[in-house]
């Protein structure tokens, strides 16, 4: 689990890793993003970043999507 940040320092959110399977390579992310600073870029950013992490930091190969959204 990692803290998203705002450039000040404020928590704006959350995002990790889920369901990760390290024989086929496989995981999908959760993410949580709070209502004050939603729209903003923040997701979009942490996404990437996550993204870039599970591809060449931990070799994993495939990410499974879902959505769920609460309001």
């Amino acid at each position: 689990m990692f803290t998203i940040e705002s450039l000040d320092g404020e928590n704006v959110g959350g995002i990790n890793l889920n369901s990760i399977d390290e024989r086929n390579g496989t995981f999908s992310i959760g993410i949580r993003i709070d209502r004050d600073h939603r729209g903003k870029g923040y997701g979009t950013r942490a996404v990437h970043i996550l993204l870039r992490f599970a591809f060449f930091e931990r070799r994993l190969n495939k990410f499974n999507d879902s959505v769920i959204i609460f309001c």
